[in-house]
């Protein structure tokens, strides 16, 4: 990898964990409207509740682009440590090692 490609991967990573930032702020945001925790009496009592449900499709939605957005960081920065990002599952193995102590 030349120089130049290694500082265009690193600012690709550095943009990905700008959006992981951004994601949780806004999930964050989401989650703040929703009196926490929702159990299945209220959930029924409310289920005609508009600012409710889109409320929590609006954290859904953000929970799901943090996960997509996580998952590209990680893949993208065990890619450059030369660590294997195939499955998956060995990329989260490899940074849940960290911090199993």
């Amino acid at each position: 990898m030349t120089a130049n490609s290694l500082s265009a991967e690193r600012e690709h990573l550095a943009t990905l964990l700008e959006a992981v930032q951004r994601c949780a702020h806004f999930m964050h945001a989401s989650a703040s409207k929703v009196a926490w925790p929702l159990d299945g009496e209220g959930l029924k009592l409310r289920q005609k509740d508009e600012a409710l449900f889109e409320s929590l499709a609006a954290f859904n939605e953000r929970f799901a682009k943090l996960q997509d957005t996580l998952g590209a960081a990680m893949r993208h920065s065990a890619l450059l440590m030369s660590e294997a990002t195939s499955p998956f599952l060995k990329v989260l193995a490899l940074f849940g090692r960290g911090h199993a102590d």
